[in-house]
């Protein structure tokens, strides 16, 4: 699980037992074994183990991490007359982590009560479980897995004026009952809508503190904050095991030689799929559905180019286009909207269950649709190149040779996107990005041999042969092509 856990401090114990840690009767004729099942039976609060990492029950019903190295000096706390050596200690906390493990991960049943809700209905408040079928509070248990705790209350009656006048101000009213139902989505720990959000737009519009506001809701200790580079890095999912919401702050393009690895697990991650996690020192690798979503934030949209566009129809754009720079800001504005978290979360929770309602489909108004539309151009090279030069007809007698296609494709890359030699696609990448882009709408790929024609030009005899071609599709007029294709 996570390294970047709650410190754990012996303080947490006093609720269970004021003298705790103390002497505890060990045998060192005895095996470690032994020895470790004297002390978990004298230790007043219980320990799980879950994907090789300790957590210890505090006073609040939630699991702490605890590293092998405080649990051996744990150890020797109740071992004054230091009867057993390092040795001992250590082969005594990996019976610990033998005897105490589980197979529940953070926000689920450790041992789901009966007529218990699914894990996946419960939303963690600071006073308890909100079971959102009923809408009834129930207590917080040791049998839930809970990591971490919000600083906010349920309270059904809590409203959030200054909240809804802040939002009338950043955002056009059609990107209001989107963000309310991913805000509320955030708060259950379900993942199966596969959907990222996007915060994009102006300095000082609203989106630095609508993500504060969302942190705040999740609760800081289950929000993760990495950089693009860091995501692509060997060891950078680790830490992630245990939260909520992987917020990218002021999201920027990644490296040249990382931005493949850093598309590819956003979209394992937004897509609930699988994903290996790489920790450091001993501790085995991870493979693992991270319970955690996506939230970037930018001034525009990175430059995550992605041809299967897989990754921009997870995306959800909120667009803040109005910029307060310059006007007169109150600073306090964040503290007061804090005040606000119960009615809130409120507001969060009747999208919630609005987006359960309609089947798991996100409200998109007209603004919504067409920054998607945006965001699929924005990340795909095929379609803008598309876009500027060909009309998809969907006619099957309309073709255009790889050959042709590709000539026009580097015309239009130097000439119109300003892309250097390094930057353009070969023909092999070309094809593929194509073929990905625009099959969906009505391109096919074919290389049996055909006659054409050179478009513009008289079609005499039967045509040139040509093998290769993309099916469905024409060149606009002055698409750019060299005057051997003209």
């Amino acid at each position: 699980m996570s390294e970047q856990h709650d410190e754990f401090d012996f303080e947490f114990q006093s609720e269970f037992e004021s003298d705790w840690p103390h002497e505890v009767p060990y045998d060192p004729s005895k095996h470690a074994s032994n020895n470790a099942h004297r002390f978990l039976a004298a230790r007043p609060a219980p320990i799980i183990v879950s994907d090789d990492v300790i957590y210890s029950l505090d006073f609040r019903d939630v699991w702490l991490a605890v590293s092998e190295a405080q649990m051996m000096a744990e150890i020797r706390r109740t071992d004054p007359g230091i009867d057993l050596d390092v040795r001992k200690i250590r082969s005594m906390v990996a019976e610990v982590k033998i005897n105490c493990r589980t197979t529940a991960r953070p926000f689920q049943w450790i041992k789901a009560p009966e007529n218990a809700p699914d894990a996946s209905d419960l939303i963690l408040c600071g006073n308890g479980l909100l079971d959102l079928r009923s809408m009834t509070l129930i207590p917080m248990t040791e049998n839930y897995f809970a990591t971490s705790i919000p600083e906010w209350d349920y309270n059904p009656v809590a409203k959030c004026p200054l909240w809804m006048h802040a939002l009338s101000q950043w955002l056009h009213p059609s990107f209001h009952p989107t963000l309310q139902e991913f805000t509320g989505y955030l708060l259950s720990p379900d993942t199966s809508l596969h959907a990222m959000l996007c915060l994009l737009g102006e300095t000082r519009g609203g989106k630095g503190t609508v993500g504060r506001i969302q942190t705040a809701l999740v609760g800081a200790a289950h929000c993760a904050f990495p950089a693009f580079n860091d995501l692509a890095g060997d060891f950078g999912l680790e830490g992630l095991d245990d939260k909520r919401l992987i917020s990218v702050p002021d999201a920027h393009d990644t490296h040249a030689s990382k931005r493949g690895t850093a598309i590819e697990r956003l979209k394992s991650i937004a897509a609930g799929d699988p994903i290996t996690i790489n920790r450091k020192g001993t501790k085995q690798q991870l493979n693992v559905k991270l319970p955690a979503k996506i939230v970037l934030t930018a001034n525009q949209h990175p430059n995550l180019l992605d041809e299967s566009g897989a990754l921009a129809a997870r995306e959800i754009p909120i667009m803040f286009e109005n910029s307060f720079n310059g006007a007169a800001r109150d600073i306090n504005l964040t503290t007061k909207l804090l005040g606000e978290l119960p009615g809130i979360a409120n507001w969060a929770i009747e999208g919630l269950r609005r987006l359960r309602q309609n089947g798991g489909q996100f409200t998109i108004g007209a603004k919504g649709r067409a920054a998607l539309e945006d965001l699929e151009v924005s990340q795909s090279i095929a379609l803008r190149f598309a876009a500027a030069c060909l009309e998809i007809t969907g006619d099957s007698n309309d073709i255009i040779p790889l050959a042709v296609a590709y000539a026009a494709y580097e015309n239009w890359a130097s000439d119109i996107e300003g892309l250097n030699p390094r930057q353009r696609r070969d023909k092999t990448a070309f094809r593929k990005d194509m073929v990905a882009s625009l099959q969906k709408r009505g391109v096919a790929w074919a290389d049996n041999q055909v006659r054409w024609h050179k478009p513009g030009g008289p079609k005499r005899g039967i045509g040139e042969r040509v093998k290769h071609r993309f099916v469905g599709v024409r060149l606009k007029a002055n698409a750019g092509l060299s005057p051997a294709f003209g």
